[in-house]
């Protein structure tokens, strides 16, 4: 009570002081999807809260975040990622609400593709973004069908469905409010995979901010988001005029009437949802969210999270509904029809009872097939095992007699961490769906690997009466799995191994031609997309052929590899040191001008000639400098640099020469 006289006061001041002027960043362009706040805006919701509210929409270079939580903006609207962003990144940002209690992504193919099934989509090319926090439900939604990430093939999306119409892809990923419309326009079917619909369900356009936001300004927080709340529920019962004001003053994209109109449509099923509070988000869903992210390996930091400090339970509580319960003639008719369907009923009876026998007969077999192929088991709600069938005893090796009674414990591998059932019952005891693999021990200790689904039974009243398990043994893949990572990590070495060899002089340890080449070409693509410049040095060591007559050509490779070590000492980090051929050497010097490269050789040239070589008494090199400014491509520039070094050698040696710089 307290709290909202204060805030109560806050507004009556606001109303007399300038309005708090605050910033709210979009994930996205404008279009229905944000509509809510639109309104607020555009209605004076957030004025009469004493809020000056900025709406800026998606810009690729800034990360919604990291600036709401850096305090650089008050508030901003992110998905289920903001999750991930709290456990790896942001352990400051708290969430407000959730506009859409599911996702509207999916993934979208035509009708004609022949993708009919997740499995169909094994080697097709899939047109979505790289980034796994952002497609977290769509991979979640594939791995649990047994598509693995190399059993598909991902390209950059484009953001539209002609890649799909003119078979550049297969299937793209997708807003079921935004792509859909567009097809049906030309009068093309589609299909979409929902994750939902395999058990992933992640909110959608979450309100967020930071905890010194919230600290520093709780009114601020709570008027904002009951006036954006305000502004949803009349974007949602007034469509048409929302739509209106997207047209005047929010249209960047240049969207149709019609085809926001179909994105409301969509999105409104989206955000109410039977029984569920507008807005509200679920603690227990947001740790299964989080459990998802875990078993992709996206948590780089295993953190424990109090949820339910994770979001913030905002001072206005919509408890003033009104219930009235209306009795017209549509309850007499109501009576009426029931009055018939008994009295059908009576007539219908015996024929329903021979077919139910039938059926029943039907059913008895099915269940003694599923018995005896099928590994099952089921258990009461404190987790103690009430049925098992013939196939899981036959797997395990234990009888039904020794099962039931137990908990599936007894079959846990010792190494089995108790935090995996921990996590197992917080999802099926609130009524969820668990997927996940133990390793557990048969009778005779002989480990083996088992995927298993559990499904709470609910009632008619709601309330969990037990529990069903399916169970499948996939020992053999897990041993596939393990062979097939130590495999890939082999590979893996040895590419690596390989591809140092491939550019490396094998006597110096200095990069190759080949490598140096690549430099050049990547230092001159810069040079012409940025007009950054970049120096060449070539350096040759004076009267080499003299060193390998003297004293043989072991010594002479000692040397140059003591010359390579003395010019590694010198050059800079970004410099690239590579062996031209024989005695002769070459540095490339990134965003280096000729004047730079200059100085960099003649710290080569000196420390070179201080070295002490093996019965040589001095070694002393001589070098030519230019950059691309003073050339017209690469070859003229290696010519430029090649005539400074002939000038070098030709006059007193061991001096560096350049095209401007004696």
């Amino acid at each position: 009570m307290l709290k909202r006289i204060l805030l109560l006061f806050f507004l009556v001041i606001s109303l007399q002081a300038e309005n708090r002027k605050t910033t709210l960043v979009l994930p996205w362009k404008h279009q229905f999807q944000f509509a809510g706040y639109y309104v607020a805006k555009e209605m004076g919701y957030y004025a009469e809260a004493g809020l000056d509210i900025a709406i800026k929409e998606y810009d690729l270079k800034r990360d919604n975040t990291k600036v709401v939580s850096l305090n650089k903006y008050e508030f901003g609207v992110g998905h289920s990622s903001l999750i991930l962003d709290r456990l790896n990144k942001y352990p400051n940002i708290i969430l407000l609400n959730a506009i859409f209690q599911s996702s509207p992504t999916v993934l979208l193919a035509l009708k004609n593709s022949n993708i009919h099934t997740i499995s169909d989509i094994a080697g097709k090319t899939v047109m979505m973004s790289k980034d796994q926090a952002h497609t977290a439900s769509i991979n979640a939604m594939l791995y649990s069908e047994g598509l693995a990430q190399n059993s598909f093939h991902v390209v950059d999306t484009s953001f539209t469905p002609n890649d799909l119409i003119q078979k550049n892809s297969d299937l793209m990923f997708s807003y079921s409010s935004n792509e859909p419309y567009l097809l049906e326009q030309k009068g093309i079917e589609y299909i979409q995979f929902n994750p939902k619909d395999y058990g992933y369900n992640f909110y959608s356009d979450i309100l967020f901010t930071s905890t010194t936001m919230l600290k520093k300004e709780p009114l601020i927080v709570d008027a904002f988001v009951a006036a954006s709340l305000k502004g949803w529920n009349y974007a949602f019962t007034h469509i048409d005029k929302s739509v209106e004001i997207i047209l005047q003053h929010y249209n960047t994209q240049n969207k149709s009437k019609g085809a926001l109109l179909y994105e409301a449509k969509v999105l409104k099923k989206l955000a109410f949802i039977e029984g569920v509070k507008f807005g509200s988000i679920n603690p227990i869903r947001v740790n299964e969210i989080a459990t998802t992210y875990k078993l992709l390996g996206l948590v780089s930091n295993p953190q424990q999270i109090d949820f339910n400090s994770f979001i913030y339970q905002t001072a206005y509580d919509d408890d003033s509904f009104n219930y009235d319960f209306i009795f017209s003639s549509y309850f007499q008719f109501f009576i009426v029809s029931i009055m018939l369907i008994v009295f059908l009923s009576f007539y219908f009876k015996h024929r329903v009872d021979l077919l139910l026998k039938k059926k029943t007969e039907e059913l008895n077999l099915k269940n003694q097939i599923f018995d005896q192929n099928v590994c099952s088991s089921r258990t009461d709600i404190n987790g103690i095992i009430t049925y098992v069938s013939t196939a899981y005893c036959n797997l395990s090796g234990f009888s039904r007699d020794e099962f039931i009674g137990k908990t599936h414990s007894f079959l846990k591998d010792k190494h089995t961490s108790n935090e995996s059932y921990k996590e197992l019952w917080m999802s099926i005891s609130s009524g969820h769906t668990w997927r996940g693999e133990f390793k557990n021990l048969k009778k005779d200790s002989t480990p083996y690997w088992v995927n298993i689904i559990i499904s709470p039974v609910i009632d008619k009243r709601g309330t969990i009466i037990s529990y069903e398990s399916i169970v499948q043994d996939v020992s053999l893949k897990k041993v596939l799995e393990g062979f097939n990572e130590k495999l890939t990590k082999e590979v893996d070495k040895q590419t690596l191994k390989l591809k140092k060899l491939s550019i490396t002089d094998k006597l110096t340890g200095a990069y190759n031609r080949l490598k140096l080449d690549e430099v050049i070409e990547s230092n001159y693509q810069y040079y012409e997309e940025f007009n950054e410049n970049f120096a060449l040095i070539l350096l040759d060591i004076d009267h080499f052929k003299l060193v390998n007559d003297e004293h043989g050509h072991l010594i002479g490779d000692e040397i140059l590899k003591g010359v390579v070590k003395c010019i590694q000492e010198s050059i800079r980090s970004t410099d690239t040191l590579g062996r031209w051929g024989g005695e002769e050497f070459m540095i490339i010097c990134p965003n280096s001008d000729e004047k730079i490269a200059f100085s960099v050789a003649q710290n080569i040239r000196i420390k070179i000639q201080n070295c002490k070589f093996p019965r040589v008494k001095q070694i002393t090199i001589s070098g030519g400098v230019t950059d691309i400014y003073a050339n017209k491509d690469v070859d003229s520039m290696i010519n430029s640099a090649d005539e400074a070094l002939y000038r070098a050698k030709n006059s007193q040696r061991n001096i560096i020469k350049g095209r401007k710089i004696d």
